[in-house]
């Protein structure tokens, strides 16, 4: 009789290695800065614009910063820096 070890080849993914809880969201974006993070993949930064613009027609005095990791994952500092200057963060990635 032979014993078989049968191993899987499945990696942990990053985002659960690396998962956060979400903040509580604010009820209003009303004098909010609100934070666009880019990964840097092909569509995010124009997906991440629109959506800033489009926050600025629907809220009052929003302002909107834009920041940039140039690579997949967003570099920590980027995103530690876009948390302390900002109430609100939104990241995306596009292909």
């Amino acid at each position: 009789m032979h014993l078989l070890e049968v191993n899987n080849p499945v990696g942990i993914q990053r985002g659960v290695i690396n998962a956060v809880s979400a903040s509580n969201r604010p009820t209003s974006l009303d004098d909010k800065t609100v934070g666009l993070i880019w990964s840097g993949t092909h569509g995010g930064d124009i997906a991440l614009k629109r959506a800033g613009e489009m926050l600025q027609e629907r809220f009052e005095n929003v302002s909107v910063n834009f920041y940039t990791g140039g690579n997949y994952p967003t570099p920590p500092a980027i995103v530690q820096q876009a948390g302390e200057e900002c109430d609100v963060i939104i990241g995306a990635t596009a292909d």
